[in-house]
């Protein structure tokens, strides 16, 4: 009894966190008014009609201290929210996992392999939502990736990744 006691502390305290940290509180397709009301945002604008709004997950997570030194970066596109991205680099944790997990779902690793030790991608679907978690070993340590995107508004991202390809091949 005491077991599944602990277990329902634990969901129960693991589900206010993830609840707590709204990433989507501006929907896919939303303008980026909501976002610029954040005194702390910076925004970017770049010549393919994109923006980007980067802005601390300490203003959207507040009660989530272990990413709190990560910060959120939302892709407009035509004015039209189509990605959200998070990256921690070199803080030897799993936090951007731990987050996923506790947020979109978990996935398996390999057996016997330590959350730290892992090093790859996972790609899977909560509803209309794509969510793609990258944890990469790189020449300054380990660095975590976790992006959002819609169904709904892929064509929009494929297009604007395409031109910034195709930009970046052109300046070799």
């Amino acid at each position: 009894m005491k077991k599944i006691i602990q277990i329902i502390f634990i969901f129960f305290i693991s589900s206010n966190m993830s609840i707590a940290c709204d990433l989507t509180f501006v929907n896919f397709g939303d303008k980026s008014d909501k976002l610029l009301e954040y005194e702390v945002s910076l925004p970017f604008n770049d010549e393919f009609n994109g923006e980007k709004i980067v802005i601390p997950t300490t203003y959207v997570c507040p009660n989530n201290k272990k990413i709190e030194d990560t910060m959120i970066e939302y892709l407009f596109v035509d004015n039209q929210l189509v990605l959200i991205s998070l990256m921690r680099a070199y803080m030897n944790d799993t936090a951007l996992m731990d987050f996923a997990m506790s947020k979109y779902g978990s996935f398996n690793l390999p057996a016997g392999k330590d959350r730290k030790d892992w090093f790859g991608s996972h790609t899977w679907e909560v509803g209309n939502n794509l969510i793609l978690y990258i944890h990469a070993n790189t020449d300054m340590g380990p660095a975590e990736v976790l992006e959002i995107s819609n169904k709904l508004y892929l064509k929009k991202l494929y297009d604007y990744r395409g031109k910034v390809a195709e930009w970046e091949e052109s300046q070799l």
